[in-house]
Parts: C-alpha cells; structure tokens; sequence
C-alpha cells in the first residue's frame, strides 16, 4: 500500500485541503439568493427569538424545512459568535466529515482490502460536485452524512455487533428527518430491506431477525423526528400544524407534478455527477473487469443503493440535480472498489489526463470569453462584472495540474486537477460574478430603515433574502401590485424595493439607491414618489 493510501496520512491531507477549499469559498462570495440566504434568515430568526422549536421566516412560521441545519447554525453562533462564516461552516465540516466516515464503511465493505478505505475518501472528496455542494450552505450534504451514519450502522450489524449496528442506524435515520424531512429513507432503506440480494457472506441465520431489528431502527429514528414534530406541532399553532404534518408533502407533490421533468432526465446528469472519474479511464477498465470477476457483497450493496435511489427519484417528476447528491459516497464506494485491482502503471495515462483537464480548460476558455459577447446578452448584467483575466487564471491552474501530471499518483491526481480548478475558480470567475449577487449593501439600509422608524416592504415575492443579511428585527413587507397604492397611501414615507431589468436613472424621483442584481437591477426608492414614477412611466 503506497504511503499516500495510509488512513492518518489520508485523513491529515484531505483535512489541509478541506481547510484551503472552505477559506477560498468564504472569502470569494458571500451568501447566494434566494436559498442561502433564505435558509440563513430562517436560522437568524431562531436567534434572535431564541425559540430553537419553531423555525420562522421573515416573522412567520417556517413549516418547509425541519430545524437540524438551523440548530446545528446556532450551535456555531453560540461557540464563535453570530456570522455568515460560522453559519456556512457547518454543511462544509458535514461534507468533510462524510469524506471521512467513508474510511471506515469502506472497510466495513472490504475488510480484507485496507487501501481501498483511503481511495474511496479521495474519490469522494475529489468529485467536483461534492467539493461544490460542500462549500454551499444547503441540507443536503448534511443527508448524505445521515445516510452515511444509518449505512454505518447496517454495516455494523451485519458484521455481528447488532445492538450498536442498529441504534446507528436508527440515529442516522432520526438525524435524516431531521435534515430534510422522511427522504432520508430512500437513501437507507431499499439496502436494508433487500439486504438478502447484496449479502454473499455472513448472511443472517434468519432474516426475522435482521427485519425485526430494522424494524426497530425505523421506530427510533421516527421517534426521533416525531419528538421535534409533534411539539413543534403544538406550539406553532393549528396551521402551522397542518403544513407540518399533512400540508408539506401534499403541497410538494403538487409542486413536484407542476414542475415534472422526463424519467430520464438524470442520466446525463451522472457523468457530471461523479466528474473527473467519470472521465477516468481506469474507472472504466476495473468496472468491465470487475464485472467479469463477479460481484462481492461490497459491490452489490453500493451498486443497489445508487441503483435504487435513481430509479426512486427518476419516478417522481420534480427533480434537481442535489437530490441525487447522497448517492455519491455509494458511487465512490464502488468506483474504488473497481479502480483497486488494476495495476498501477495501467491507471492512467496522460490521454487520461487531458480528457479530465479538457472540460476544465474549455469552461476556463468559455470565461475568458464572455466579456467580449456581452452585447448579444444584454439580459446577463453580471458579465458586466466579468474580466477575461478571469478565465485565463482558470486555465492556468489546469495546465499547471496537467505540467505536474507525472509526479503525482494517478488515483489522485484528479483531485490535484478538481481542486486546482476549485481553488482557481473561486477567487476569479465565483468572486467576480457573486457581486451582483451581493446584498449586504441593501440589507444594512433597509435596517437603518426600520431603525428610523420607516416602513420597509419589498414589491414581488419576498423569500428572507434581507434578514440575515441585515442583521433585522422586523420584518420585510411583502407586497404585490394590487395592493401597492393602499399601501403606499398608509406609509408615504415607506421604502419601496423592487427588481427592474432596466438601468435605473439616478436622478429619477425618490431614488435613494440601486445596484446591479442577478439580471437585472435591485431598486430602492421612497414610497410617495412610485406613484408619481408610475404616472411617469405609463405616459
């Protein structure tokens, strides 16, 4: 086993470049609209309320999403004080932590193969959108770390020590619901309940025995999400209630059916999900030759938990990319386990290598690029922000990964390439880019606002993106062009913000502010003065 393949020397490593990765990601960007900054607010409120049972959004109670990421915020605030860097840190040390328990179920998998534990960890944490999601404040990395546990848990049992194999496996379950509501059981339980088609060794003398004890696993992990449920339930009030415990997932399977995309519509999407070792030719060499060996137990398992969950979330007609994002530590697993048995001067090739480097270098390209086509995009305000030196920096961090391409092992010099691309990314094209996704501005004067006495309301739909930003105490009104005139007529020395894709005119009447934003514009002008703009416009 080669030196770079020791678990501790593994561990050490990833760690320093989970810590260089986490500082570029805070320092390039601040907190992106509308879900980051949604899910911050929710977890500012929390705070500020000091109410750690009913999570609530722009003063109103919260029902879609349950309180783990939300506690585990406020934990951070708590030890190292209120800011967005605290609050971002927790779904980036989940992704390291994920990274890391993969070591031991991999050997739990393989316990025979003692260097594969170590290529799995790299494979993981090499994967690009693994080492994005990472570096997003979102719940789904923390899932994925909750279906490690419950995996850990299954694995624990089957090699004997059932007790503690299943208590794992019932708190990663509750941990799950608690992430993101009952998903968490498509990760866990298609492998436990068809645990006869993975097992080829030490299989139960009788399966009652292993379904009863999943059974309760089930039952401690429900009791674990219940217990949150039921009294938030009661003191959020009867509609609070009802959303939370029947109006949620009815709501979202209208909402899935109102946004259906095809069945197959995340297989392209694989590729990209496992990228660069999708691009890898080795992982493709040891797949085709692992297949004509026969399948282990290890093999199995990870290839009906990916299995499982892609045709499940295939089949339900609402999708996004991230939902498949627990699925990687099993696809890592297996594209370990497959990689191992080839020889070392047959895992890669420089061929191999320029066709990982090769959709790097043409997105750096692409980057340089844009600054020069921004007249035919006039909608896309943010290539404004865009500097062709940009995407140089990009390409330059790939080719300098494709100069050291010898020196380094060939299993892990994807991971060279991924984050070299990551860390060249950020502070460039991310940093640049990001700005008209800034809000920190606006926030702090919408604070200074309500401070002042000033009614503040926001024209369109308002999802939180100011709380936290701004540090508030009240909330945003929420308005729409209905009700826009009986509101400004009961606040004229209100504040209006709204979204324009037009360029706003600095001198136009009651103007106190605007800035690029996403596509268009983020207007901030006082109330009295709209509808004297509106009369100004319609003629």
């Amino acid at each position: 086993m080669s030196k770079l393949f020791h678990p501790g020397r593994s561990a050490l490593l990833i760690v320093a470049i989970w810590l260089v990765l986490v500082l570029l990601a805070l320092g390039s960007r601040q907190a992106l609209v509308i879900d980051e900054t949604r899910y911050l607010s929710v977890a500012w409120e929390m705070w500020l309320r000091g109410d750690l049972l009913v999570p609530h959004l722009n003063g109103e109670v919260y029902h879609h999403k349950p309180p783990l990421l939300f506690w585990l915020v406020n934990l951070s605030w708590y030890l190292f004080g209120v800011s967005e860097a605290a609050a971002r840190l927790v779904p980036a040390l989940a992704g390291l932590i994920g990274v890391l328990l993969l070591m031991p179920l991999a050997e739990r998998l393989w316990p025979a193969r003692p260097a594969l534990a170590s290529l799995a960890a790299w494979i993981l944490f090499g994967s690009l959108s693994w080492a994005i999601w990472t570096t997003t404040f979102m719940f789904d990395v923390l899932v994925a770390l909750s279906a490690e546990i419950a995996l850990l848990g299954l694995l624990t049992a089957w090699r004997g020590r059932k007790l503690v194999g299943w208590i794992t496996t019932g708190i990663g379950i509750g941990l799950g619901i608690l992430a993101k509501g009952p998903v968490i059981f498509v990760y866990v339980l298609p492998i436990a309940v068809f645990a006869p088609a993975w097992m080829r060794e030490m299989r139960p003398a009788y399966w009652r025995s292993w379904y009863f004890g999943l059974a309760g696993a089930v039952l401690l992990g429900a009791a674990i999400g219940l217990s949150w449920a039921l009294s938030a339930a009661a003191a959020g009030g009867e509609a609070y209630a009802s959303q939370l415990l029947w109006g949620q997932t009815a709501n979202r399977m209208v909402e899935s059916f109102a946004h259906r995309r095809p069945f197959w519509w995340y297989l392209p999407l694989l590729p990209l999900l496992l990228f660069p070792w999708s691009f890898s030719a080795p992982l493709w060499h040891g797949i085709r030759g692992h297949w004509r060996k026969g399948w282990e137990s290890g093999d199995r398992l990870t290839m009906l938990s990916t299995a499982s969950g892609l045709l499940i979330f295939s089949m339900i007609s609402g999708k996004q990319v991230h939902y498949l994002l627990p699925l990687l530590p099993s696809l890592a697993l297996f594209a370990a386990r497959s990689m191992q048995d080839i020889p070392d001067d047959r895992r890669g090739d420089f061929r191999t290598a320029a066709l990982i480097a090769a959709p790097m270098l043409l997105l750096g390209l692409l980057a340089s690029l844009l600054p020069y086509v921004q007249s035919y995009y006039a909608d896309a305000v943010w290539i404004e922000e865009l500097s062709p030196w940009a995407g140089v920096f990009i390409v330059a961090g790939v080719l300098f990964a494709l100069l050291v391409w010898r020196s380094v092992h060939p299993d892990v010099w994807p991971v060279i390439a991924t984050m070299l691309f990551v860390f060249t990314a950020y502070p460039s094209v991310v940093a640049e880019v990001a700005h008209n996704y800034q809000i920190s501005d606006v926030a702090a004067m919408i604070r200074q606002h309500q401070r002042a006495g000033r009614e503040v309301a926001y024209l369109g739909s308002y999802h939180g993106e100011f709380g936290f930003a701004g540090r508030l105490e009240m909330p945003v009104t929420e308005l729409h062009e209905d009700a826009l005139p009986r509101w400004v007529e009961r606040h004229p020395n209100g504040v209006l913000i709204e979204r324009t894709r037009n360029r706003p005119d600095a001198a136009e009447t009651g103007m106190e502010y605007w800035r690029p934003y996403r596509s268009g514009f983020l207007v901030l002008r006082g109330a009295a003065s709209h509808s004297t703009v509106a009369g100004e416009n319609s003629h």
